[in-house]
């Protein structure tokens, strides 16, 4: 999606920023993964980062992750509709190559940031979570970071296995509207949530944040995009599928200044 603000230009902007667009330049820092809505093949999506973190698209019960083209020529994911707490679901997330380099790292230098532009199709679920992005899983001695739009309220959460951040922004996404969603670990021990009109720029609210002491965010396993997992004997009680649209899924380390 062409965006005046993109993931490294939100990054740009000071934790307490205006509600203006960033126009400076980008600091030092590494984008990871970088998803745009396109497909190397009708099972994969492809990672234009230059880090080969192509995602792997596994589906079940009739799901399916397509590339689908705006108006306007833009392409972006979309992932089954509709809601389903009795199982048989439609099912399908995204699973990138490797993981190694979207661990975070020690809390020194584990500054980073995530981030996905999102568009729900119809209303949410009450009944069901609805994941975006995620590594690791929640759970005593488990390391996690994620993003989720349970009930239509964008949060992030980290965890480094003892301790944890839920950080919700204050708001609940219209259906049929594009927002952005930025997660951000700003130092060792401040969080940040920002959400953005992708189209302008501009903050729809005020960030929020919140501290916490949290040491080594260091997840294992698969990072997932759009669900838990595909397993055809739950619903999305149990796989947290996401329902709806994504585009500019963005993983990126130490892309922001320390906050001291």
């Amino acid at each position: 999606m062409t965006f005046v603000r993109t993931l490294i230009g939100a990054a740009c902007a000071a934790a307490l920023a205006a509600a203006t667009p960033a126009t400076a330049a980008p600091p030092p820092g590494e984008l990871e993964l970088r998803y745009l809505g396109d497909l190397t093949d009708s099972g994969q999506v492809a990672d234009s980062s230059g880090k080969d973190l192509n995602g792997n698209i596994l589906s079940g019960t009739g799901g399916a992750v397509t590339s689908m083209t705006e108006a306007n020529g833009n392409r972006f994911l979309r992932f089954p509709g509709g809601s389903c707490t009795t199982a048989p679901c439609p099912q399908a997330i995204v699973r990138p190559a490797r993981t190694v380099t979207l661990v975070p790292g020690d809390a020194g230098e584990g500054r980073f940031v995530f981030g996905a532009d999102i568009r729900l199709t119809e209303p949410p679920s009450s009944a069901a979570g609805q994941n975006v992005f995620q590594f690791g899983a929640a759970g005593a001695g488990l390391s996690q970071w994620k993003m989720q739009v349970d009930g239509g309220r964008p949060s992030c959460r980290w965890s480094d296995g003892t301790e944890f951040v839920l950080l919700p922004a204050d708001l609940t996404l219209a259906v049929g509207t594009w927002y952005r969603v930025t997660c951000v670990r700003l130092s060792p021990v401040l969080f940040q949530i920002r959400v953005h009109d992708p189209a302008t720029g501009r903050q729809v609210v005020p960030p929020a944040q919140q501290t916490g002491p949290l040491r080594d965010i260091l997840p294992s396993g698969n990072v997932v995009i759009g669900g838990k997992r595909v397993n055809a004997a739950q619903s999305d009680i149990d796989t947290d599928q996401f329902h709806g649209d994504l585009d500019t899924i963005e993983f990126g380390r130490r892309l922001l200044p320390s906050d001291a």
